[in-house]
């Protein structure tokens, strides 16, 4: 039996609605990130700002972009623009092993990877060298982590970066690694500064906005664009001056 033109012409246009709003939906694109001093950082509202963060605000304005973004944990933070299309992680390193998994805008940011211990440690313990026996802690997903278990070095994971030190300051472990201005500012909003030190930085990493695979490659190269842009005409550099 045939179909009636006017119901045909009601089921297509609800099936080109449904489209068009899971089209509108795709167009927000999610934006995920961690609590990282002082690359991102939320108020008490909840918005997102930062060194990275408001490079990555100017960015998607510039190219007429509608996002959302959100602080969580680095692991789900990772995983979700990993797994989701339509999703992006900073401030992402760059390593051999997820370059595949993503497509790379940047870099956003550059920053230095530091070990922290006790007190007594202090300009005594200056390389990896000195530790290669002992045991270091760092957040779950971390490149760190990856790092310096393809050195030998016997690593210990939490959640967030706040429990590694407070385990360094009990004794639990040997000691963290962080990038030097979170470590630091960790120790500072915990009053950590009697038990735990920075100690030494042993690498530095280029920090990107990582994107799901799947995200338009049109849509990677204005951003690309637009950011190589923000660097010429000095936008970007007076945003990390900020902090």
């Amino acid at each position: 039996m045939k179909t009636p033109p006017l119901i045909l012409c009601f089921l297509l246009s609800a099936t080109l609605c449904g489209l068009s709003t899971a089209q509108t939906k795709q167009d927000t694109i999610q934006i995920t990130t961690e609590h990282y001093y002082p690359y991102s950082i939320a108020d008490k509202d909840g918005v997102v700002y930062g060194a990275s963060a408001d490079k990555i605000h100017e960015l998607f304005k510039r190219s007429k972009l509608a996002y959302q973004m959100n602080i969580m944990s680095w692991n789900r933070a990772f995983e979700l623009a990993r797994n989701h299309a339509d999703t992006c992680v900073f401030s992402t390193s760059r390593t051999k092993e997820r370059e595949s998994s993503f497509h790379w805008i940047g870099p956003v940011m550059t920053g230095n990877w530091a070990v922290f211990g006790s007190p007594d440690k202090l300009n005594k313990v200056t390389s990896l060298k000195d530790i290669q026996q002992s045991t270091i802690g760092t957040e779950e997903g971390q490149v760190s982590l990856a790092y310096l278990s393809e050195k030998g070095f016997k690593m210990v994971t939490s959640t967030e970066s706040v429990t590694t030190f407070k385990n360094v300051a009990l004794g639990r472990i040997d000691y963290a690694t962080a990038a030097d201005t979170h470590g630091k500012k960790i120790i500072a909003e915990n009053n950590l500064k009697d038990k735990v030190v920075w100690l030494f930085n042993y690498s530095s990493s280029d920090y990107y906005l990582a994107c799901n695979p799947k995200m338009d490659t049109r849509t990677i190269a204005l951003l690309n664009k637009n950011l190589r842009e923000m660097k010429a005409d000095g936008s970007f550099k007076r945003i990390e001056n900020k902090y």
